[in-house]
């Protein structure tokens, strides 16, 4: 039987009942049967298929109120596995994940750098059997794989499609390659959107049906969630946030755009500034040519009070508010969370900034707030989501809303 919300959504009742399990138990199931909408009889026919299948456990019998005691009901986070791996510019991160979203292994490499895809899959697939056989985990228990990279993608054919940091990836059937040789289920997607799954996983958003998870690693992207649902765009590439033009007069992009905010709030475009600044003696900086450290010893001199270092990240700051700003008065957000690695060491200045901007400049401000947030899930947010987003498919409703409301016909 399949279950849907008020927007029509369908999803399946063993599906959104063990959503459900992991993230309200433990739970009885007459308190499923109240959150579902689905009867008595198919809720106890669901529960008996998860228990078979080794998901969830019954874990007692709560305090009486009168009649005989529900049995509480909870999931076995590690009766089933996923792995998440975010292929970014700078490095590959790899996370193995439980039922309940928790990292039980982390991997972190170089990034592809000039490797072709061809090398970069054979080393992918080795350290993703190195990491399986660090944690000595059975690989029956493991879903699938979930692969991430910048964007734009072309989901269909598992491709990457012109992504500025890996061009000449360009039409490679990454996913399917991937899983290929690492003979695991293999699901795409780009990492700004995996990162909004994840924030969901978390519970981080769980007061907001609708929000954006802003992604900045060498890239700006955003997952676009609205009304518990993620928004994926007729192609999958909604959320390229970086290339929202800030300058109408400004530089050509590399995208054909003209003055995107990457070009002046990306770590790329931060470390340039330092260079000029350094050149000019305002700024001591000894640079090692890896603009993900050069960004991050940025970040570091400007959270300690540098003033130059300060007025560096500020503006990046400033750009992407101006971006944040558009697409919150387009969609009506009221919550960004601020995830990835260039938001490690200042992303309490990008916050304060971001709120401030927003304070200021978003149209239906005297109505409400937008909360920013940092993410809970840190550098791994992308590679978490991507972990988290094979078991969405594969073991959860399409959409992330963990409540339906009515039983299909």
């Amino acid at each position: 039987m399949a279950v849907v919300d008020k927007l029509g959504r369908r999803s399946s009742s063993k599906g959104t009942a063990l959503d459900l399990i992991r993230s309200s138990g433990p739970i009885s199931r007459v308190e499923l049967a109240e959150m579902t909408g689905l009867t008595q009889a198919t809720i106890s026919t669901v529960v008996r298929g998860l228990i078979t299948d080794g998901l969830i456990s019954e874990t007692g019998r709560a305090e009486s109120t009168g009649g005989k005691p529900r049995m509480h009901l909870q999931i076995n986070p590690g009766s089933r596995l996923s792995i998440g791996v975010h292929v970014g510019a700078d490095h590959i991160t790899y996370v193995v994940t439980d039922l309940a979203g928790t990292v039980i292994g982390r991997l972190r490499a170089p990034g592809p750098a000039d490797t072709s895809p061809i090398e970069a899959v054979a080393t992918i697939a080795t350290d993703v059997d190195r990491l399986i056989s660090g944690l000595d985990i059975d690989r029956s228990r493991i879903v699938g794989l979930g692969l991430v990279t910048p964007g734009p993608i072309d989901k269909r054919s598992g491709s990457i499609q012109n992504a500025p940091t890996l061009a000449h990836w360009t039409d490679f059937p990454l996913a399917r390659a991937v899983g290929t040789a690492t003979g695991l289920p293999c699901v795409f997607d780009n990492d700004a959107t995996a990162a909004a799954i994840g924030e969901y996983w978390m519970g981080a958003t769980s007061d907001h049906l609708t929000y954006g998870s802003v992604y900045m690693g060498m890239g700006i992207g955003v997952g676009i969630v609205i009304d518990g649902s993620i928004y994926h765009g007729e192609l999958s590439n909604v959320g390229e946030l970086g290339h929202v033009s800030v300058d109408a007069r400004g530089r050509v992009c590399p995208c054909g755009n003209i003055g995107c905010v990457e070009l002046y709030a990306a770590p790329p475009a931060v470390v340039a500034a330092a260079r000029r600044a350094s050149a000019e003696g305002r700024l001591d900086l000894a640079f090692t040519g890896v603009v993900a450290r050069d960004f991050e010893a940025v970040a570091t001199l400007a959270m300690a009070g540098d003033a130059t270092a300060l007025e560096l990240v500020t503006e990046s700051a400033e750009y992407l508010a101006s971006a944040i700003v558009s697409m919150v008065n387009l969609i009506d957000l009221h919550l960004i969370v601020l995830a990835g690695s260039a938001f490690s060491v200042a992303g309490s200045l990008y916050a304060t900034t971001i709120s401030r901007m927003l304070a200021e400049r978003v149209l239906a401000r005297s109505i409400s707030g937008v909360d920013v947030r940092i993410s809970v899930n840190g550098d791994d947010a992308a590679a978490l989501g991507a972990a988290t987003m094979v078991l969405q498919e594969n073991l959860s409703p399409r959409s992330l809303r963990a409540v339906t409301l009515a039983t299909a016909p």
